[in-house]
């Protein structure tokens, strides 16, 4: 464990190339290796599914009088992990700054992917809006490889997706090759937590996310665990495999209060002690319903 946290600022304009993410993407979702059940606390600053388990849901206690956003983000993390066993993250952002707590390493994007994906085909060709509302809405893998095969060769497709990475304020680069027999190439691009959260809190400022996102609000039910139990989710979901054939899960996204109208950006992972996704998927709901009353602390997004 590392306590403490720590500080960055992006400096300058970002740059680009990108990859196909493996729609077993949405059966299977690999991330990358595994660490000891750790948690990091950071503040950063930068320019058909299977049934879920039942989720052993902790009490929503409201954050104590004082305590700060980063120790509420630790927190919830340590308690999943004392539920769940293996190692979870979390990231919030308001495009410039993240605040982090848990695991942050870069792991396989999976279908989170597949919204830059999306973004990219529709501002190409407009016609692609079956496809996106299948690769979005149902995490279909054949309209994923649909969408990339729309970019051109791999490599059009991979820059066409960086570029919308980079509008987003991300640095990662998508694979144009496969890396992992088995998975599309654009499904192992590694993406870490930290710049999923800000990629979200940037969402609505990349031209022609508005049906994207419309998308991600409407995600089957089977689907919407995680992230998808906050109001006003408008998120995106993958998983898969590790090598060792443990599941992980990932998702990033944004959620509106009702309320007050504030709307905040966060991403998370999750790999279970024993592996299996449906344990990965209560792990996800173990963290944002711990977390859940610290987030009207989190930096509203600029977009």
């Amino acid at each position: 464990m590392i306590p403490g946290s720590r500080l960055r600022f992006w400096g300058a304009a970002l740059t680009a190339s990108v990859v196909l993410s493996g729609c077993t993407i949405d059966t299977t979702d690999t991330s990358g290796s595994s660490g000891p059940p750790t948690s990091t606390v950071t503040i950063t600053s930068t320019p058909t599914s299977p049934p879920a388990a039942e989720v052993p849901m902790l009490p929503a206690e409201e954050p104590q009088q004082g305590e700060s956003l980063a120790q509420a983000l630790q927190g919830a993390v340590d308690q999943t992990i004392a539920v769940h066993g293996g190692t979870a993250g979390i990231a919030v952002s308001d495009g410039s700054t993240e605040v982090t707590a848990g695991d942050m390493s870069a792991a396989a994007a999976w279908s989170t992917i597949k919204v830059p994906i999306a973004i990219a085909a529709l501002r190409q060709d407009p016609a692609q809006t079956a496809n996106v509302t299948a690769a979005i809405q149902w995490s279909d893998n054949n309209a994923a490889e649909a969408l990339w095969a729309s970019l051109g060769t791999p490599e059009q497709a991979g820059q066409a997706t960086t570029d919308i990475l980079r509008e987003g304020r991300n640095d990662v680069t998508v694979n144009t090759a496969v890396t992992r027999d088995g998975f599309s190439s654009f499904g192992q691009a590694m993406w870490s937590p930290t710049d999923q959260a800000r990629f979200a809190a940037t969402l609505g400022c990349i031209s022609g996310s508005e049906p994207v996102l419309e998308h991600m609000a409407m995600v089957e039910p089977g689907q919407s665990w995680g992230i998808g139990r906050l109001p006003g989710a408008r998120f995106k979901g993958g998983w898969g495999p590790q090598p060792d054939g443990a599941y992980s899960i990932r998702q990033f996204g944004l959620s509106t209060d009702p309320a007050s109208g504030q709307t905040t950006a966060l991403a998370i992972i999750a790999r279970p002690g024993s592996g299996s996704f449906a344990d990965a998927q209560a792990m996800a709901d173990t963290l944002i319903s711990t977390v859940q009353p610290a987030l009207a602390q989190a930096p509203t997004t600029a977009c």
